[in-house]
């Protein structure tokens, strides 16, 4: 195996636990730093949250919180891991303005939460955005205060969004300021100088390849961000060496293809989430999908999990699987070398053979999805998300869905409905595109644009066979296929006022 270097608050590391093993126990248990909490171990209180500078793709720097309880050590390799010590090095009264603004507001009770939501804010200052207190919120959505002090944690909030309102957008320079502003420790100014890819001659970066699953241990699993493996798995054999997909920088890019036949987004299989929905590429192509991003877990989730990991889960339910197969995606696979000679093109739909059972060979890996580009070209495409679960937030889906299609001359084009959560597999409904496909959009007329919407609720939920489980009923799921096709429609013709028809 093959050692993880990096640096730890102020000082070089080389991990002595192998790649596969969480980055939370390495930070207690390796590295001493207690400051660090053991939550719930599944990615969902945020008190486990370190911040992890990196140098992105396209050679720009950024620092981002993530839960370590779901971090493989090996993700960590050359990057910046930034602890609460590592935040106080330098710090003058030994707090931060983040620490300063919580204990001046009382935001602190136990305490035990109190470091994820310091990292979670931290990090959220280093973002190269205005400040906002809404910015602020959703990003500490994936932290949890079990003592129930969020008033106070609001106005520390509120307090960081009026102190820091005039930081850079320059990435480079807002993170220079906050050293300076002590908000981040001297040791940013460090791993910046050194520059993408640069570590000290002693702590000379390994090769970057994907090796064959048969020379490592733990060799049959694949892991992309860990969000569900380490969920599954949260105690891996202290030998855990898997295959990292975030370990290649040539899987984490988004970038745009044509040919003399189609144009397309290829999106490499380690892109986050976060990054996926927050590109201008994406956003240009399917206009309206970065409202959609806060339906899928929590920000600390986000920065962390991967498009191709969400898809490769094979869970009937995957948010990002929903659009991806409304929106058509065709995904590329490749022997885990990514030899580009041995690429197979597989449309999303037909990439699901059964429950957790993926058109996928033990030695291939999934190394990008493509997307269909150049539809939203004359404003005609029409892209909805819709999902429906026991919470509004930070759940998995009960159901859910998305619809794509374009309108050309009045009439519905490309329709594809996808459907969640009604069969071992996510589903495409050829029902519902058999109503809708060529079928006139009469904007204009809210009472035939509302039959047209229950033609299709209709047609889609009649044509479903769920079945029960904890999250609903056959016939709950049932009524959700209805009603989330309803919500389609209204979304996307809110202004024609078929709300109106459809639920007087």
């Amino acid at each position: 195996m093959e050692p993880v270097r990096l640096l730890v608050n102020s000082s070089w590391h080389v991990a002595k636990a192998a790649p596969g093993i969480p980055a939370l126990d390495v930070i207690r248990g390796e590295l001493h730093l207690t400051a660090t909490k053991e939550g719930c171990r599944e990615g969902d209180c945020g008190a486990c949250a370190v911040i992890v500078g990196e140098w992105t793709s396209g050679g720009i720097p950024r620092y981002r919180a993530v839960p370590s309880c779901l971090l493989a050590t090996g993700d960590l390799e050359g990057k910046h891991l930034l602890t609460l010590e590592g935040l106080v090095e330098g710090a003058r009264d030994g707090l931060t303005p983040v620490m300063r603004a919580f204990l001046d507001e009382n935001a602190s009770q136990c305490g035990f939460c109190t470091p994820g939501f310091i990292m979670a804010l931290t990090s959220w200052l280093a973002e190269p955005q205005v400040a906002d207190l809404a910015g602020a919120l959703r990003a500490v959505d994936g932290n949890l205060c079990r003592c129930t002090g969020y008033a106070a944690i609001r106005r520390a909030a509120r307090r960081l969004v009026q102190e820091f309102a005039d930081l850079p957008l320059d990435p480079v320079e807002r993170l220079k300021a906050l050293v300076e502003a002590q908000v981040l420790p001297s040791s940013v100014l460090e791993y910046l100088a050194r520059g993408p890819g640069h570590v000290p001659a002693d702590f000379a970066a390994p090769a970057t390849a994907l090796m064959q699953p048969s020379e490592r241990i733990g060799a049959s699993a694949v892991v992309g961000g860990g969000t569900d493996y380490y969920v599954r798995n949260p105690d891996p054999d202290a030998g855990f060496a898997p295959l990292l997909i975030k370990r290649h920088p040539a899987l984490a890019h988004i970038r745009y293809h044509a040919d003399a036949q189609q144009q397309w987004l290829e999106v490499g299989a380690a892109v986050t989430v976060r990054d996926f929905f927050s590109s201008p590429l994406v956003r240009s192509e399917v206009p309206g999908i970065a409202r959609y991003e806060t339906a899928f877990a929590s920000t600390l989730i986000r920065n962390l999990a991967t498009v191709g990991g969400n898809i490769v889960n094979a869970s009937p339910v995957a948010d990002m699987t929903a659009m991806l197969m409304a929106l058509g995606a065709t995904l590329v696979t490749a022997p885990s070398d990514l030899a580009s000679d041995s690429e197979r093109l597989i449309p999303i739909e037909a990439f699901f053979l059964g429950y957790k059972k993926l058109d996928l060979a033990p030695s291939e890996v999934l190394k990008a999805i493509r997307l269909p580009a150049g539809r939203s070209a004359n404003g005609s495409l029409q892209f909805s998300f819709e999902k429906i679960s026991k919470r509004r937030n930070l759940d998995i889906a009960a159901v859910n869905t998305a619809l794509v299609f374009t309108i050309e001359e009045g009439r519905c084009r490309g329709v594809r409905l996808s459907l969640g959560g009604v069969a071992p597999i996510p589903i495409l409904s050829d029902a519902a595109r058999d109503v809708l496909e060529g079928a006139m959009v009469p904007q204009d007329d809210p009472k035939a644009l509302a039959r047209l919407a229950l033609a299709t609720a209709q047609a889609a939920a009649a044509s479903v066979s769920p079945i029960d489980d904890v999250r609903g009923s056959a016939e709950y799921r049932r009524r959700m296929v209805h009603q989330l096709i309803l919500a389609h429609f209204v979304r996307l013709f809110e202004s024609s006022g078929i709300a109106e028809e459809l639920f007087p």
